[in-house]
């Protein structure tokens, strides 16, 4: 993934959150709206409760390495995708955590398509 696809401002991340859909697990958040670009561009964050500076930094370097696996395959261009840490992200099992990205990816991509027919 390119590091210019990438959402810095907080201003992006909290408007994906008001007006975009959600997949939420035990071991992760995705979020995604459809962007005005022809790429797909990627955001994350953990938040304190996530923990320590070094458990967040963790947190986020699995959830960029997921985006790169993942998006690649299925992700849909014009989309924006928002990974959030919870608790168990830095300590789960590679392959249960690939496996909920999966899932999420894949049910953002179908409420996006039926809003899209819907519209």
């Amino acid at each position: 993934m390119k590091k210019n696809c990438r959402i810095r401002k907080r201003r992006e991340f909290v408007d994906i959150a008001e007006s975009g859909f959600y997949f939420k697990s035990r071991l992760l958040v995705v979020q995604s709206k459809v962007n005005q670009l022809d790429s797909i561009r990627t955001g994350f964050t953990a938040s304190k409760k996530v923990g320590n500076a070094v458990v967040r930094n963790r947190c986020k370097r699995r959830m960029r390495a997921l985006a790169d696996i993942i998006l690649n395959d299925i992700g849909c261009a014009g989309t924006d995708y928002v990974f959030i840490a919870r608790r168990d992200t830095a300590l789960a099992e590679w392959g249960a955590l690939l496996e909920e990205a999966v899932r999420a990816v894949n049910f953002l991509n179908k409420k996006m398509t039926a809003q899209c027919v819907q519209s």
